[in-house]
């Protein structure tokens, strides 16, 4: 595909002369349109977001997770708890594989050349990149959701501020790992090893952190880091907020104990601000030379 066949998108919505706001929105539209196309076309990327978690989910619930020495009573909660860290999972995978291939494959393909060449606003390419990658790590979440809710997984909601904390969380996270991803194509820039890389990540994310912290007596580091790391952080918090778990040690999920203050919040917005302002520098300075 030539430069200008990839940017054809862009260039439709950047030809109607406007200015300011408005023309940054018109841009930010259409990289949004542009990357969520090509997202929805990669098989492996579906297999690796929807496919794979929802399949290890069922696995767990079925055959690893003994769920006949379980009370009654907690089954609901287990299977939300697996479904919430399999969700996140593969939610990672997106911001990870799904964003980077995007760019690693417009940097092999030249395209930065032609965009560099029409009057293009980083940060609406980059807030494009982030909108498209969330929207589609947000239908991964809750696809995996969806099938625990049919093998009778149930969610609660710790009260009324619930879904906010939620969907803050999910937004913070999903940026600090499409930023994330944005490193490691600047870094490697090779579709291969970006690909190889970031599901490597992805896994050791996963695994490496206790299921994303939801299996205290599996994660090998200091149990504070659990309510410190973004994405155990942010599964934890999802966890406390929509699974009806009153003590969380006998779950396996202490310690630490739960992240139940807003100031836990607080730290995903640190992280979140941070890397988004890491993300617009370098998209503004590498990839537009600006």
């Amino acid at each position: 595909m030539t430069a200008e066949r990839g940017s054809e998108g862009v260039r439709s919505r950047t030809e109607t002369p406007t200015s300011g706001t408005g023309l940054w929105n018109r841009q930010v539209g259409a990289f949004v349109r542009r990357y969520l196309r090509e997202v929805v076309r990669d098989r492996t990327v579906l297999f690796w977001s929807l496919g794979f978690p929802t399949v290890f989910y069922l696995l767990t619930i079925t055959t690893f997770i003994q769920m006949s020495q379980i009370p009654d009573e907690l089954h609901a909660a287990v299977k939300a708890t697996t479904a919430l860290s399999y969700g996140v999972f593969g939610s990672v995978v997106v911001c990870l594989n799904a964003f980077g291939q995007q760019l690693v494959t417009d940097i092999e393909d030249e395209r930065y050349t032609e965009f560099r060449s029409l009057p293009l606003s980083p940060s609406a390419d980059f807030v494009g990149r982030l909108v498209a990658g969330l929207l589609f790590a947000f239908v991964a979440f809750l696809f995996v959701v969806a099938v625990s809710v049919a093998t009778g997984a149930g969610y609660v909601l710790r009260g009324p501020e619930s879904i906010l904390v939620v969907a803050l969380a999910f937004v913070l996270m999903a940026v600090v790992w499409m930023v994330i991803a944005l490193l490691i194509v600047l870094t490697v820039g090779n579709a291969r090893y970006a690909n190889i890389i970031s599901l490597s990540v992805a896994l050791a994310s996963y695994f490496g952190t206790g299921f994303n912290g939801t299996d205290v007596t599996s994660f090998a580091g200091s149990d504070w880091l659990l309510n410190a790391l973004p994405n155990t952080l942010a599964t934890r918090l999802m966890t406390y907020h929509l699974a009806d778990i009153q003590e969380w040690e006998p779950a396996g999920l202490a310690p630490p104990d739960p992240p139940s203050s807003l100031a836990y919040l607080g730290l995903l917005a640190v992280y979140g601000v941070v890397f988004l302002g890491i993300g617009t520098v370098l998209t503004k300075k590498i990839l537009y030379k600006e």
